[in-house]
C-alpha cells in the first residue's frame, strides 16, 4: 500500500453478504487510506475501494450480529457481487474517532451543484445554481463556489429531506436542508453532489452530528424561570420586560439571565436578546416541558 495511512486500528469485525448474511466476527486490523479500506486478519485482507462505500450506519447493531456486538459502525459498500458491508467494533473513542475519519475522507473536496438560498422563509428565490467544493467539519458543512462560502451549522439545521431538483437529469438526488442563519431567518438552501451515493453519506453525516448534539442538549438541566426566559425571548424576539416575567429583582433576573447565557441558550447584542441554535432546539423539541 503506498497511499498515506489516514487511520490503522484494532478492532473486531464481521463481513456480511447482502442485508442479512451473517459472516464469522474475526479480530484484525483496519487500515484506512484516502482510496481504500483494507480489513487484515494475519495473512488474509479484504480491500474495499472507498469509491464503492454506499453507507455508514452508527451506533445500530444489525440483528444477526446483535449476539456479538455492543456499539458498532456498519458500512454498505458495493461489491462484485452486490451490496455487501462490514460490521466494525472498536473499544474506547477509537470508533468515534474513525467514523470521523472516514466522512471526511468521503465527503472532502467533492464537487457539488448547490443552489442558495432557494427560499427564504415561504419566499421562493431565483437563485443561480452553481458548482462548488464541499467540506465538512465539526458541526458544520462549508460550500466553496465562485470566492463565496455558503456554511451552516448542524444545531442550525431545522430539517433534512431528499428530492430531485437540481442538474439537468431528473434523477439527480438532492439534499434539501432548511434551517436557520446568524439573524434568525429560515433559509433552504439545495446540494447535489454529483452521486447519489454522496447525497446518503452526507445526510447520515448531518443526522449523526445533530443525534451527538441532541444527546448534549438533553443533558442540559432548567430551573423553571429559564425555561419562561427561553419561551419568551422565543414568542417577543427578546422585546419583554423580565422582571416582570421572573417577579424578582434586578439581581435575580440578572443571574437567571446569566445562567441562560452561560448554557448557551441566549444571546445578547445591539438589538436585544435572542436564542441561539440550542435554544431554539430546546424550545422547539421540548416545548411541553417548558410550557409546563
Amino acid at each position: 500500500m503506498t497511499e498515506d495511512i489516514v487511520a490503522d486500528f484494532t478492532a473486531r469485525f464481521v463481513l456480511n453478504e447482502g442485508a442479512d448474511g451473517a459472516g464469522t466476527p474475526v479480530n484484525g486490523r483496519i487500515i484506512t487510506t484516502k482510496r481504500r479500506l483494507v480489513l487484515a486478519t494475519g495473512d488474509d485482507k479484504t480491500t474495499i475501494p472507498l469509491s464503492n462505500v454506499i453507507d455508514i450506519n452508527v451506533g445500530s447493531v444489525p440483528s444477526h450480529v446483535k449476539q456479538f456486538f455492543d456499539d458498532t459502525v456498519t458500512i454498505g459498500f458495493e461489491g462484485p457481487t452486490g451490496v455487501r458491508s462490514v460490521v466494525i467494533e472498536s473499544e474506547g473513542d477509537t470508533l468515534e474517532t474513525f467514523v470521523a475519519i472516514l466522512f471526511r475522507v468521503l465527503l472532502n473536496g467533492r464537487t457539488v451543484a448547490v443552489k442558495h438560498p432557494a427560499r427564504v422563509g415561504g419566499r421562493v428565490k431565483d437563485s443561480p445554481v452553481t458548482k462548488g467544493k464541499l467540506r465538512i467539519k465539526k458541526r458544520s458543512i462549508e460550500v466553496a463556489t465562485n470566492g463565496e462560502r455558503l456554511r451552516f451549522a448542524v444545531e442550525s439545521v431545522m430539517n433534512i429531506n431528499r428530492a430531485n431538483k437540481l442538474g439537468e437529469r431528473d434523477d439527480r438526488v438532492t439534499l434539501v436542508v432548511k434551517w436557520v442563519d446568524d439573524d434568525g431567518l429560515t433559509k433552504t438552501s439545495l446540494i447535489a453532489p454529483a452521486k447519489s451515493q454522496y447525497v446518503n453519506l452526507l445526510a447520515r453525516f448531518l443526522r449523526l452530528e445533530f443525534d451527538e448534539l441532541r444527546e448534549e442538549i438533553e443533558e442540559i438541566e432548567l430551573t423553571n424561570p429559564e425555561k419562561r426566559v427561553l419561551v419568551s425571548v422565543h414568542a417577543t424576539g427578546g422585546e419583554i420586560d423580565f422582571t416582570n416575567l421572573l417577579d424578582g429583582d434586578p439581581a435575580y433576573v440578572t443571574n437567571v439571565l446569566n445562567s441562560v447565557k452561560n448554557k448557551d441558550l441566549i444571546l445578547e447584542n445591539g438589538d436585544g436578546i435572542t436564542l441561539t441554535p440550542k435554544g431554539r432546539i430546546i424550545v422547539s423539541q421540548r416545548i411541553e416541558d417548558v410550557n409546563a
